[in-house]
């Protein structure tokens, strides 16, 4: 069964309304992969993103071929076992017939292949001397931040250019990737708003916003999964994308978003990119 993704289905400010916070909760039970009828577009995106900026989108250090196989495997047997409907395998390849997709299940780039199969970026963390860094990825819709500058980055440095980040979430992270187990993942949900529709935004990318400028709400839904064998940490980003509009469907979406940002401090309320909306915000008022 496919998901339907015509009408917003997370809006995550709702229930959280500070814009930093970590927001874990367990997977228990849940979908780990959510396939909807946008597949295809978000795996042609991948194919032109990897056409266009090469190893800017997928990268991976040779420390991460193990982590990258044990990922691949997991993944496409999930999408064989409870998403038997959507994907098959035939020869050696795992195929979904509706999406027009065949990968091959084994390839010298595992993670990269992986991550045609789902519309998720697919990111691997590994602990090396101590620390967890950033080994491998395949991130082709990245919010505001460049895979080229993050990789083999340890987390602290990952998130250093976030207002109050390390005074408010670090040594929590720390504490949760340290003892994270494989048979309990979870979950958690990022929101930002952003002009026009670009899956990819990379802040060279950044459009002009006039007054006019469509808004969109952007949400990432973040899978944090422990590999068992590798025991690397294994994150799957997947981004929605609607109308800032949209929300006016679901009572009193809007105004709650309007409190979010109004409370938002000022360090975070300029990285958050709200006094460059500002404009066109107004009119959704």
């Amino acid at each position: 069964m496919l998901f339907d993704n015509r009408h917003p289905r997370y809006l995550p400010h709702v229930k959280n309304p500070e814009v930093l916070h970590m927001g874990l909760s367990p997977l228990a039970g849940g979908p780990w992969i959510e396939t909807d009828k946008d597949l295809p577009r978000y795996h042609r995106h991948k194919l032109q993103q990897r056409e266009r900026l090469a190893d800017r989108v997928y990268h991976a250090s040779p420390a991460s071929g193990d982590a990258q196989r044990e990922l691949a495997t997991i993944l496409q047997r999930h999408l064989l076992e409870e998403q038997g409907d959507v994907y098959h395998a035939e020869d050696r390849d795992l195929c979904c017939s509706f999406a027009g997709i065949r990968v091959p299940f084994e390839t010298d780039e595992p993670l990269w292949h992986a991550s045609l199969l789902v519309a998720d970026d697919l990111v691997i963390m590994q602990e090396v001397g101590g620390e967890y860094r950033l080994t491998a990825a395949s991130l082709c819709s990245p919010s505001h931040w460049r895979l080229e500058e993050k990789f083999e980055q340890p987390l602290r440095a990952i998130h250093d250019p976030i207002p109050g980040f390390h005074q408010a979430l670090t040594p929590r992270i720390d504490r949760f990737f340290d003892h994270l187990r494989p048979e309990h993942p979870v979950v958690r949900y990022n929101w930002a708003l952003q002009a026009h529709e670009a899956l990819n935004q990379r802040p060279e990318s950044e459009p002009d916003i006039t007054p006019e400028s469509p808004l969109h709400y952007r949400t990432e839904r973040q899978s944090l999964v422990r590999l068992p064998r590798t025991r690397a940490i294994a994150f799957t980003i997947r981004v929605y994308l609607h109308p800032l509009e949209s929300l006016a469907e679901v009572e009193g979406a809007l105004p709650a978003l309007f409190r979010a940002i109004d409370a938002t401090p000022p360090p975070l309320y300029a990285y958050k990119g709200f006094d460059k909306l500002a404009p066109a915000l107004a009119r959704y008022r």
